[in-house]
């Protein structure tokens, strides 16, 4: 039996859900519940900015996020979903921080003209092994006295995995927006629940199955399709790197080089296996018809990776 609804995870779930002017007052409420945000602090008006910027330099990486949105007051939020586990995703969320503190700041202005930058990641899968709890929140600020002198950028990263509140335990705002997130394909009536918080209902009334167009329910079906091809296509990776590691570590026949091959043969095999299985999604997807750009925010390759392969798959459709 299907679902009423479908998962906010799914890339474009999350974007229509999140990302669209007309639903404004979702991620509004949101935000304010992630971050507790009240009184004069408390957002009440958003601007939503590209989440595609280009490269100052040409050689340099274009940036795409899910959601980017603007306060008021000129704080900028950056909203990320990542459904598949990549590595480096940290890092990943400190180039689009600076990357957007830095956007549209020109030669001459006064650096008091740069603006908070505030990044939400929310994943699939556990970032942080060794923290026990679900949210963390990541500042700048003094080694010894912690004091928070650097405010103009914050990390939150909020590990669903870790998220295991139950209904009856859902004791806050935040906690039943996590909860959706989390569960809200998974029940008919769950929507009852939350019934009398307006832009809860809303998101869920969204992701009801019966309101999206075919095409709509396409393309949410194969990015469903992509993520789960790519979780198995970097599980196998992971494998064929463990079973070169053994092997090598085997034939030089010491516990040192066992280890040794071990770690050299997973991070080997992780790195060809994941850019080989990157480019032929990407070439699957193409033949689905799916825009270059939704393609690189799939896979993870640049948008020039990606024309690449579509004008090389278009002259040996050619020949």
């Amino acid at each position: 039996m299907f679902s009423k609804y479908l998962d906010p995870k799914n890339d474009l779930a999350f974007k229509k859900i999140f990302g669209q002017e007309r639903h404004k007052r979702i991620p509004i409420a949101f935000l304010n519940a992630v971050f507790n945000l009240k009184g004069k602090n408390k957002i009440v008006n958003l601007e939503f900015l590209s989440t595609i910027q280009p490269p100052e330099i040409e050689a340099r990486k274009m940036s795409i996020v899910d959601v980017l949105v603007k306060d008021m007051q000129g704080s900028k939020y950056i909203i990320e979903m990542q459904v598949v586990k990549i590595e480096g995703f940290e890092k990943r969320a400190q180039y689009y921080a600076a990357k957007t503190y830095c956007s549209h700041f020109n030669v001459g202005h006064p650096y008091l003209d740069l603006k908070r930058v505030v990044f939400l990641a929310i994943t699939s899968f556990v970032q942080f092994p060794e923290k026990k709890a679900y949210k963390s929140d990541h500042y700048l600020m003094d080694t010894k006295t912690y004091e928070h002198d650097l405010k103009d950028f914050h990390f939150t990263f909020v590990e669903l995995p870790k998220f295991n509140k139950k209904i009856e335990e859902l004791s806050s705002l935040e906690d039943k927006w996590f909860y959706f997130l989390k569960h809200a394909e998974e029940s008919n009536d769950i929507d009852t629940i939350f019934s009398e918080n307006r832009e809860i209902n809303e998101a869920y009334s969204i992701l009801e199955r019966t309101k999206w167009s075919e095409r709509e329910f396409q393309e949410y079906e194969q990015i469903a399709m992509a993520v789960a091809d790519e979780r198995a296509m970097l599980a196998a990776a992971k494998n064929e790197g463990l079973q070169e590691g053994r092997q090598e570590g085997r034939q030089e026949g010491r516990q040192e080089g066992l280890q040794e091959g071990r770690q050299e043969g997973l991070q080997e095999g992780r790195r060809k296996g994941i850019q080989e299985n990157q480019k032929i999604m990407a070439l699957k997807l193409l033949k689905k018809g799916m825009s270059v750009k939704d393609i690189a925010e799939l896979t993870n390759l640049t948008l020039d990776e990606v024309e690449r392969l579509k004008t090389s798959a278009q002259k040996l459709e050619v020949k």
